[in-house]
């Protein structure tokens, strides 16, 4: 077993895999596996076959990537391009008129011409310039395949955002999550190089019914710096807010129709004030439960109300509420505060 597969947590494959053709490699439903789609949604547009994909998409294929190229190859997904396309994506301008220059022909026109000048003056020579590289793409039926995939996927996010907004209208945060968890369990997520992800910290799973309590909550806030937003420009509110945070997404046109701004601020920026009010509540929840007494506000925006609290410590208790009910940038509060430790 080499290296990168130990690294990458690969077992290596048997005796009898390794005799298996390129086609046998690759599973004969590979035109409804979304890694596969996934792949081949990357040879939509001309590729080397070498700059497909890095190794570490192997833990998604249970193969090396290139197998997997190889095999959609043999199996018609993958086509090499033409001579003509090939040198055309092989070179550039300067390199096709060094070439031609070289050969003492005529080095104006178009970088299509410039290409059809060589074939015709020495085709097998060009072939062979460039025969040390295999770019492909999607044939017509695999560039159909992953447009039908990726019209289910558009689909899919859009049912699972009216089934979000539906449940959270009705203030059931539990249905709420589950069609979100169920969409996002269905949703393919490409893989992550290993160095990403370990640094990358997962929090600890939670319950349900403390993710809909979280949730709910949310729908009680008024963070003052939206004071004067209707009711109904609330309840929008908390739903876009409350479909990012399930979805990834926001959903203004479906959540807040009709929505003419606050002030300065478009429906982008009342949620992400609201976003910065939740996280900041939950900071300072958990500085209190740490016994934490101060913190310093840092990282302000440009209006004379927010450059006022720039470096200032205050203690919990009085620590003005973040985002700053007084600020007047267009982009709304940027203040940020850190814990301070008494170091």
């Amino acid at each position: 077993m080499g290296w990168l597969d130990r690294w990458l947590g690969r077992k290596p494959f048997s005796s009898s895999q390794e005799l298996l053709s390129d086609a046998q490699l690759v599973p004969t439903n590979w035109a409804s596996s979304q890694p596969h789609l996934a792949l081949l949604k990357r040879f939509l547009s001309a590729r080397d076959a070498k700059d497909g994909f890095p190794d570490y998409w192997a833990t998604a294929f249970g193969m090396s990537p290139q197998c997997v190229i190889d095999g959609m190859v043999a199996h018609g997904a993958l086509e090499p391009l033409p001579l003509l396309e090939k040198i055309e994506f092989c070179h550039t301008v300067a390199e096709l008129r060094k070439i031609l220059s070289s050969r003492g022909l005529k080095v104006s026109g178009k970088k299509a011409e410039l290409v059809q000048r060589l074939l015709e003056a020495d085709p097998k020579d060009m072939e062979k310039l460039c025969a040390h590289r295999m770019i492909l793409r999607c044939t017509p039926a695999a560039s159909q395949g992953v447009s039908r995939w990726e019209a289910e996927q558009a689909t899919a996010l859009e049912t699972a955002t009216d089934d979000v907004i539906a449940a959270l209208s009705n203030r059931n945060c539990k249905a709420a999550i589950r069609s979100a968890d169920a969409y996002r369990n269905n949703k393919f997520e490409p893989p992550v190089h290993p160095a990403q992800e370990a640094m990358t910290i997962h929090p600890a799973p939670r319950s349900i019914e403390e993710r809909a309590n979280d949730l709910a909550t949310v729908f009680t806030m008024r963070p003052k710096i939206l004071k004067g937003l209707q009711p109904e420009q609330w309840e929008g509110l908390y739903l876009n807010y409350a479909v990012w945070q399930l979805l990834g997404r926001v959903a203004p046109e479906k959540c807040m129709p009709g929505f003419a701004g606050f002030g300065v601020m478009d429906s982008a920026t009342v949620t992400r004030m609201l976003s910065f009010y939740v996280k900041h509540q939950r900071d300072l929840a958990r500085w209190r439960e740490l016994g934490i007494k101060r913190a310093t506000i840092f990282g302000v925006g440009g209006c004379e109300a927010c450059l006022a609290l720039y470096n200032k410590t205050f203690s919990l208790d009085k620590l003005p509420e973040l985002p700053y009910k007084d600020c007047t940038c267009d982009l709304g509060c940027r203040c940020l505060v850190r814990a301070d430790l008494g170091i």
